[in-house]
């Protein structure tokens, strides 16, 4: 494996390409008889003639005449019951893993030229919610038409509130997807899955998706989990700073850019801990720059100097 770019620690939302990139696109089209190199052709070109019309018109419906077209003896029920459960399809070996593993140290988010619903089943069959999500139902539009390319990034830029330059794509796919992503100014990856055209001009590529989660670890030096313990040596005003911390304290941190996660931890001995994770060694660096003498001060402002506390940083996991 190469030595990750050095802008991938930068990165703070990585989106994917759903069909062909996380689901197995050609597994899927075998359900309905699409098998050599020349049928799977003349479906996605069915299909880029309907995408590419101006008008909108559901996904589903945009698949059953791709089929049709290309299978026109199938019975229209087993060609509908196929296009319903599109976002059914089986998902590479690699998908559910590296949407897992990200969420560790990113925001990760599925921008799919489907129906809601397809992306509904899509996130049931990979069982990850995505920070982002959306749909070409959503926005009325295709990939790669350029308004829709325009909606994904104003959505995407305010869900995530991440800027551009902070902003990964990842996809099979140069015409749809990599090639529009870059001239929006996002930053792209090309996986490389099977019949793919690896000639793209790219930032970055990838033989699978297991390995761009090793190189978002490595860039990134975490998942980093920062803990801070609290004694207070009064054990009747204990539980007054367990609901001061849950109610005021954990939702700030957790809402500051690049914290993954809060929780708070009471031992037996009374002490109460906060635990925050944080993507990567930008992330927390951010954190201490714009929010942790503001965290020490709220903590005295409300407490005094009663409450020792005691930090301690430390990496989740080394690599994958």
């Amino acid at each position: 494996m190469s030595k990750p770019p050095a802008w991938l620690a930068d990165i703070k939302l990585i989106t994917f390409d759903v069909f062909g990139t996380l689901l197995d696109l050609p597994a899927a089209l075998d359900k309905v008889e699409i098998r050599t190199r020349q049928e799977i052709a003349d479906f996605e070109e069915s299909v880029r003639e309907q995408t590419d019309r101006e008008a909108w018109v559901r996904y589903g419906e945009i698949l059953k005449v791709a089929i049709a077209k290309v299978k026109p003896h199938l019975r229209p029920g087993i060609v509908g019951v196929f296009a319903d459960d599109f976002g059914r399809s089986a998902p590479f070996a690699d998908s559910a893993r590296t949407l897992h593993g990200l969420r560790e140290v990113v925001q990760v988010g599925l921008v799919g030229n489907c129906d809601a619903q397809h992306q509904v089943d899509v996130v049931t069959a990979l069982r990850v919610v995505p920070d982002v999500s959306i749909t070409s139902q959503e926005i009325r539009a295709y990939k790669p038409q350029d308004r829709a390319w325009d909606a994904i990034v104003r959505m995407g830029v305010m869900r995530a509130s991440v800027t551009r330059d902070s902003w990964l794509h990842v996809s099979h796919a140069t015409r749809s997807d990599l090639v529009p992503a870059r001239a929006k100014g996002l930053k792209t990856c090309q996986v490389r899955r099977p019949g793919v055209d690896a000639s793209a001009s790219v930032d970055l590529q990838v033989a699978t998706l297991d390995e761009l989660v090793k190189l978002v670890v490595e860039a990134k030096q975490g998942p980093l989990l920062f803990e801070i313990e609290n004694r207070h040596p009064d054990t009747a005003q204990r539980d007054r700073l367990a609901q001061w911390l849950l109610e005021s304290m954990l939702p700030m941190v957790r809402a500051t850019a690049g914290c993954r996660s809060a929780a708070l931890v009471q031992h037996e001995d009374g002490t109460l801990v906060e635990q925050y994770v944080f993507g990567g060694r930008v992330e927390h660096d951010a954190y201490v720059e714009a929010f942790a003498a503001e965290h020490r001060a709220s903590m005295r402002d409300e407490f005094g100097r009663a409450v020792e506390r005691t930090t301690r940083l430390s990496r989740v996991r080394g690599r994958m």
